[in-house]
């Protein structure tokens, strides 16, 4: 199937072009089930071997009026180029022979030891998807929580709203997101199979802590990927929640939030937030019509909605975020 340029895809999508063995398919599933914003995240492959580069639109020609005989001033658009980077990230599993081997099912055990690794990758993505920041981390990407840090002065600012706490390390955030491939997408090194790797070593002799070989099942999972936020102006935080005592007006921040985002319709919207928040919210949204629960079929799990915009958890945000200025 030939890949679609306008189309949304997410990891899974893409895996599924990559890899007709299915290996990476496989992997891409595991990461995707374990964390709902790496499911949820528009994937594009990459510009550069290095990192995706794209152009910001930073001034929009206002037009000229005019009238007979009178002529008109060439007005363009301005825009600034900007690189992203994207993260490795790495793991190995390693199961001794005779664990692997005991009980005669090799492949299942190594499969359940290779599941855990996986989902493991998807929690340390997903919490670079919020938290990352390569002022700090250069290996790694710059996450949403550095991108939207700033109560006042940055541009993005107007997206950032102030919950109101004072308590000290004590907080969490709220996002409202619009996966869109030219607004917030995350994106895998040109070339690569969605950027995710696997290497069966097989049988190997393994080296433990104390220098001595033993025979182990080894296996190295490699996923690279990166965040892009191409127009800020279609994501958002609501910071500043004291876990301790939720706000009785988180719903009305999240209503505020909406309207500043530029449009919700030219993407995929989604609410992200940790256990704790979605609790409260689910008791602040008893007397509420605009948060509601709907199974998207008739067998399934009733979902949160917000406003028809899906709510989903999203454990890698904290309840110790320090007090955003």
């Amino acid at each position: 199937m030939a890949i679609i340029a306008d189309k949304q895809y997410s990891l899974v999508d893409y895996a599924k072009q990559f890899d007709p063995s299915g290996q990476e398919l496989a992997i891409a599933e595991v990461l995707s089930q374990s964390n709902d914003i790496i499911g949820d995240a528009i994937v594009c492959e990459s510009s550069l071997d290095s990192g995706h580069e794209y152009a910001v639109r930073t001034g929009i020609p206002e037009g000229t009026w005019r009238r007979a005989y009178q002529g008109i001033e060439p007005a363009k658009a301005t825009t600034k180029v900007v690189v992203e980077s994207y993260g490795t990230l790495s793991a190995y599993s390693v199961v001794d022979k005779l664990v692997a081997e005991k009980g005669g099912h090799v492949e299942a055990v190594r499969t359940g030891q290779s599941r855990a690794i996986i989902a493991g990758m998807s929690n340390t993505m997903a919490g670079n998807l919020i938290y990352g920041n390569v002022g700090t981390n250069p290996e790694r990407f710059t996450g949403l929580a550095a991108r939207y840090c700033e109560l006042s002065g940055a541009e993005s600012s107007r997206n950032v709203i102030n919950a109101g706490s004072s308590t000290a390390d004590k907080n969490s955030s709220i996002y409202l997101v619009v996966w869109d491939t030219d607004k917030v997408f995350t994106f895998f090194p040109k070339g690569s199979k969605a950027g995710i790797q696997r290497v069966d070593h097989g049988l190997v002799n393994h080296i433990d802590a104390n220098n001595n070989e033993y025979p182990a099942y080894k296996e190295y999972f490699e996923w690279k990927l990166g965040l892009a936020v191409q127009d800020w102006r279609f994501a958002g935080r609501i910071c500043n929640i004291d876990t301790t005592n939720i706000p009785s007006d988180l719903i009305d921040k999240m209503c505020d939030l909406e309207e500043r985002i530029q449009s919700l319709s030219m993407g995929k919207p989604v609410w992200y937030m940790n256990r704790t928040v979605k609790a409260a919210l689910r008791k602040l949204a008893s007397s509420r019509s605009n948060v509601q629960y709907t199974p998207d079929q008739l067998t399934a799990r009733p979902l949160m909605t917000f406003n028809e915009i899906p709510v989903h958890i999203c454990d890698a945000i904290t309840d110790t975020e320090a007090i955003v200025q």
